[in-house]
């Protein structure tokens, strides 16, 4: 009876742990196992074909992928197939990828096409056909007129419209305030090295005129690849209507204004360049008629009237009778928005949503590289009451009593 007891233990103990490991490691094991597997057989393997890279004439890489589609539609309606399973075009500017079980048939399948150079020709390994193929997040594309900003050197931040796109799609030709520094070209090799890299100069329109005062020469020629504009050529960059030409690279030096980051109303002003009769500072003189305004110019005036005028609309800017905000000639005021915070000066002139401000002292006229005057919407700027100031209450409690300012203090909030 021991025996046959002992031996009924065992029988339960036997089945409890097969209960046990059986859900613990049965099905459910199995089913965890299964992502990884699946995984793993999408990874290329010596049975599947192989996959050749080539290199090609950068910017043409699609181009050349419908190219080579085309060719092999062709041969197989003559009932020559070529003996390639496809073409594709990766992230890597320059490089197309071919993929064959033949190497003999990869070469047959590009032989005319131009624009591929047979000679670099490189067979991927299988470790490596995975990289290809990862998927990168597609660049926004820019055309003609969109407004970007510039991510390199001194300028970094600031705002540009693209003139003409180049590359198909790669590179851009950008039109932008230059940031020219007279003073490295006078300086020692070393010195001028440490200044280019510490030193960001301000933003100032490009004078033919100053230049050539100064004895330094400049040129007169095409923008390469624009045959219709005539550019001053300094010190290796070429200008036109007081702007920088430049050739770059989209995505990497410069990247488009999203809704996120759109242009300034600051900006705009900046970048707008009136002619000698509209009281633009920065003037230049291209020997065009002064009130021609620059292309640039108009779109960034434009596009500033408009949210002008969304301003007025929404309630952020006054209009009508008061949208002088009670300034007047000759006030001085402060500016409170835009990348000039705090800059004080006096009231030159008034044109409805919009007032002439000149700084009232020499270092602001300094930053602003030589512009006499500066314009800002009216909610830009603000009456400024200096202590002591006799002054008389408009509105309110304390309506026409008139006073001495003892203190100014910043309402929370504002």
């Amino acid at each position: 009876e021991g025996e046959e007891g002992g031996g009924a233990e065992i029988e339960d103990d036997e089945e409890r742990y097969e209960d046990r490991y059986d859900d613990e490691g049965g099905e459910a094991g199995y089913a965890a196992d299964l992502p990884e597997v699946s995984q793993q057989s999408l990874v290329p393997s010596v049975s599947d074909p192989n996959l050749w890279m080539f290199s090609c004439m950068t910017g043409k890489e699609q181009e050349l992928v419908y190219t080579i589609m085309n060719k092999c539609v062709a041969f197989a309606k003559r009932g020559r197939p070529l003996g390639i399973t496809s073409v594709v075009t990766a992230q890597t500017k320059g490089k197309i990828y071919v993929e064959s079980y033949s190497e003999p048939a990869v070469n047959e399948a590009l032989q005319g096409v131009r624009g591929v150079y047979l000679s670099d020709m490189t067979k991927v390994p299988i470790s490596d056909m995975t990289t290809v193929m990862s998927v990168v997040p597609k660049k926004v594309p820019v055309k003609k007129n969109d407004w970007v900003r510039m991510t390199r050197g001194h300028f970094k931040g600031d705002l540009a419209l693209v003139k003409h796109v180049r590359d198909s799609g790669l590179k851009c030709v950008v039109q932008c305030v230059p940031r020219l520094d007279l003073a490295l070209s006078d300086l020692p090799p070393e010195e001028a090295k440490v200044r280019r890299r510490t030193v960001k100069p301000p933003q100032k329109f490009f004078n033919a005129q100053e230049i050539a005062a100064t004895g330094k020469h400049l040129l007169r020629q095409r923008f390469p690849g624009l045959s219709d504009t005539m550019c001053d050529y300094f010190d290796g960059n070429y200008y036109h209507d007081g702007y920088l030409l430049k050739e770059v690279t989209i995505g990497t030096v410069v990247k488009p204004c999203t809704a996120d980051d759109p242009p300034t109303l600051d900006e705009l002003q900046r970048f707008r360049r009136k002619g000698r009769g509209g009281g633009g500072g920065g003037d230049y003189d291209d020997g065009n008629d002064d009130d021609n305004e620059n292309e640039g110019s108009q779109l960034a005036g434009s596009l500033l009237s408009e949210l002008s005028e969304l301003q007025g609309k929404t309630g952020l800017a006054p209009s009508g009778a008061g949208g002088d905000r009670g300034l007047m000639i000759g006030d001085t005021v402060e500016v409170i928005e835009g990348d000039l915070v705090g800059m004080r000066g006096k009231i030159m002139s008034l044109d409805g949503t919009t007032v002439k401000v000149r700084p009232n002292n020499d270092a602001a006229l300094a930053e602003l590289g030589g512009m006499d005057e500066v314009e800002f919407l009216m909610g830009q700027v603000r009456k400024h009451i200096a202590v002591g100031a006799h002054v008389k209450v408009t509105d309110g409690r304390y309506a026409n009593e008139t006073g001495v300012v003892v203190a100014v203090e910043a309402i929370e909030g504002e």
